[in-house]
């Protein structure tokens, strides 16, 4: 049996979205949103904020696109493992950031409080979305096959659409739609990557580049004149926001579908070695934000001065977060390695292969 060829457009979403996660967290800690938007350079920083907003979307949709025929199974679970494994560890290294750096001295009891409740640092709340989601995926996947045909599974996206994602379009001009349903985005976009790993086409990626580029000025425009050239109107415009959605489908699509045939065997293999790191360097970010910005900040008073810092910033974030990932998967792989086989050789022989 032949090893499945890895597909490294699929590595550079998800390289992307680690990347475009950092950016996010950069702006989050720039004072970006207490500004007011009166110069050509903020109306850039909000056109870098709009591109890079579809982080964990591009995560989600990916998921999606690879899980859409997982089916139930003990073995299915067995996957919970690494998500699991790595966390612990980014935890621990976080603990240690916590007594080393900040000089914190949380108690036993709250150090055990904030494992499990995924409060160990600031970034562990998407274990708490993936993991729900993962547990859901083989129902969720029995819904996108019980749909006959094209039309049906675009009906299916749809109808998760309009519960979690339209709310924020109608609900810009009146309150008319209840946003009760807004939690349900990770579906949305989870059923979006399912049917755009089905149906995409991926032959055309000029068309999906010029639609993101006139997305990007287009909305960039209105928001504008809809907040009246505050920044603090863009903390609204979240994942579960039209604009973030359509977004993100044509930052997927276009990333999908580029030519990568041509690029030299160093470039596809740190495209690679970034997206095998990406989860744990997400975690681990916590770590490297917290001392990038905690010293940077406070040289510069005014955040417009900060911004030109982006261009150096997110790049050592991006290192720092990617050798302590490395790490980490030093450490986790021979331990996943031994609890994997003791549990696959609990299962029935038919679930362990």
């Amino acid at each position: 049996m032949t090893e499945k060829k890895r597909d490294l457009n699929l590595d550079l979403i998800r390289s992307f979205a680690l990347v475009a996660v950092l950016v996010m967290h950069y702006y989050d800690n720039s004072g970006f949103y207490t500004i007011a938007m009166d110069g050509p350079g903020d109306f850039a920083m909000a056109l870098v904020r709009m591109l890079f907003v579809p982080c964990v979307p591009l995560f989600i949709m990916l998921t999606g696109w690879l899980c859409r025929d997982k089916v139930l199974s003990w073995r299915y679970y067995l996957g919970m493992l690494r998500i699991l494994e790595i966390y612990l560890l980014s935890s621990l290294a976080c603990l240690v950031f916590e007594f080393a750096y900040l000089g914190n001295r949380p108690s036993l009891l709250r150090i055990i409080s904030d494992i499990i409740n995924f409060e160990i640092n600031g970034y562990a709340w998407y274990i708490l979305l993936y993991g729900g989601l993962f547990l859901m995926i083989p129902f969720l996947n029995m819904m996108y096959r019980g749909c006959t045909g094209q039309r049906q599974k675009q009906l299916l996206v749809f109808s998760f659409l309009a519960l979690s994602v339209l709310p924020s379009l109608f609900n810009s001009f009146f309150q008319i739609y209840s946003i009760w349903w807004a939690k349900l985005y990770p579906i949305c976009y989870y059923f979006t990557g399912a049917y755009l790993g089905e149906y995409l086409e991926r032959k055309k990626p000029g068309k999906y580049a010029l639609a993101l580029i006139s997305g990007l000025l287009l909305f960039c425009l209105f928001n504008q004149f809809y907040f009246h050239g505050q920044a603090e109107g863009y903390n609204d415009i979240h994942y579960d926001h039209y604009q973030a959605y359509i977004l993100s489908v044509l930052l997927f699509a276009l990333l999908a579908s580029l030519d990568l045939g041509r690029l030299p065997s160093w470039c596809a293999k740190l495209i690679y070695k970034i997206a095998e790191l990406s989860f744990a360097a997400y975690l681990l970010s916590w770590i490297s934000d917290g001392i990038i910005y905690r010293e940077f900040v406070p040289y510069f008073p005014v955040a417009e001065d900060r911004f030109i810092w982006i261009l150096v910033l997110i790049p050592l974030s991006l290192i720092f977060s990617l050798l302590m990932a490395q790490l980490i998967h030093w450490v986790y792989t021979p331990i996943d390695r031994l609890i994997r086989g003791r549990l696959m050789a609990l299962l029935p022989p038919s679930q362990s292969n």
